[in-house]
């Protein structure tokens, strides 16, 4: 069966049909699967029925996966290469991912080695909320006048692990050595994408400033690239289904998990997440 494509949203996102994901790939599908994540940024599968080690198979397709070092708390028991994201309580304590996801951002981006793609799985989901969005970072480029565009190119974006959303809700032992593993660091503002040859920007809610500006200088700027970014006209909202997948390129989309949703009920999710390149610099405390 040939594979079929549905628009989610004008500005990104499709949903795929019509692959057995959870079986054999061929190379024909994966290929076709891969163009239209490089056109739509954001693909979903529904209704898909993956064990871990099927989640893993599937993913290992588009390239090598990241065994989720820099944050080694939050891996599902076994399998490093699944990251477990979930308000259940573990070991009668609370969940570190419960609040993870609250402000826009881009995976692992405060690492050396910031997230190629991320691949969500959601095996539990309150009955109502829990939505997560998507804004389409590369079309936010395009629209920058190009006196912006050359301002932008020639800045560094620092991120810090103090701006993960919830981080102050952790536990303080397992902060001290995740900041220890992930200093500041600092990557282009702008990024190309090393398929589609796309211009992204790079700047998230997790930048505390521009290397070689001050925080205060920074501030108005990193805020209107994320407000521009993030215009309802750029942003797809993704209701999840439990059995969906979803699947986004981190190079290019920028995404926040919404709070809206009963606590108490149960959410739970598993990421893949295919390593990029390495890139980026360590920023020396005092360098803001």
């Amino acid at each position: 069966m040939e594979m079929q494509v549905k628009q989610l949203s004008h500005a990104l996102g499709v949903e795929l049909s019509g692959i057995d994901i959870a079986g054999e790939v061929n190379e024909v599908e994966v290929a076709a699967i891969r163009a239209a994540w490089n056109e739509h940024h954001v693909i979903v599968f529904r209704d898909v029925d993956l064990t871990p080690d099927r989640h893993i198979a599937f993913s290992r397709r588009f390239g090598a996966l990241d065994d989720h070092a820099s944050t080694p708390h939050d891996r599902l028991a076994d399998y490093p290469q699944l990251l477990e994201i979930t308000n259940i309580p573990k070991n009668g304590l609370p969940s570190q991912t419960r609040n993870t996801g609250r402000n826009w951002h881009s995976d692992y981006s405060y690492t050396n080695r910031p997230a190629a793609a991320s691949m969500l799985y959601c095996t539990e989901k309150p009955p109502v909320g829990g939505d997560t969005m998507f804004c389409n970072m590369a079309r936010a480029y395009d629209d920058l006048s190009d006196k912006m565009k050359g301002i932008v190119a020639d800045l560094q974006s620092v991120y810090d692990f103090n701006l993960v959303s919830g981080v102050g809700k952790r536990d303080p032992q397992k902060i001290a050595e995740l900041l220890k593993l992930n200093p500041p660091i600092a990557h282009p503002c702008v990024r190309i994408h090393p398929d589609s040859g796309a211009k992204a920007i790079y700047v998230s809610e997790r930048a505390s400033h521009f290397d070689g500006m001050t925080i205060a200088e920074s501030a108005p700027l990193i805020n209107f690239l994320c407000a521009h970014a993030t215009l309802p006209e750029n942003v797809y909202r993704h209701q999840w289904r439990v059995g969906d997948l979803v699947c986004w390129d981190n190079r290019t989309v920028m995404h926040m998990a919404l709070g809206d949703f009963d606590q108490t009920q149960p959410r739970h999710m598993l990421r893949t997440t295919l390593q990029g390149e390495k890139s980026g610099y360590v920023v020396e405390p005092g360098e803001k």
